[in-house]
């Protein structure tokens, strides 16, 4: 082989290895690209998913709130509604007569 040669197959050679190198360095930069955009996705999604859980937990305030005040009338309701039964019961109790009431106040203001 002469020296010619062996020049042209040596630049060959390191042409080759340049070519692969940039193939890999393509694949290496294709490969951040795609990753850079996926990146961006999962932030842009947990930044939705952030601002629903916001929204969500003020909408649980806010219906544990309206559970707290409804429960708070139903006492209330309950409480007032035997109030009523109890006078409900006092006023289906017989009552004695009129003349009898008279009579009987008229004896207590008597002793």
């Amino acid at each position: 082989m002469t020296q010619d040669a062996t020049d042209r197959s040596e630049a060959d050679r390191l042409r080759e290895e340049v070519a692969e190198a940039r193939h890999h360095l393509l694949t290496v930069q294709d490969h951040v690209v795609g990753l850079e955009a996926e990146n961006g996705r999962l932030h842009l999604d947990l930044t939705r998913v952030t601002m629903e859980l916001r929204r969500q937990r003020k909408r649980t305030k806010t219906l544990l709130k309206q559970r707290d005040d409804a429960r708070a009338r139903l006492a209330d309701v309950r409480a007032r509604l035997e109030r009523h039964r109890g006078r409900g019961a006092e006023l289906e109790q017989p009552r004695a007569s009129i003349a009898r009431r008279v009579a009987r106040r008229v004896r207590g203001a008597l002793r």
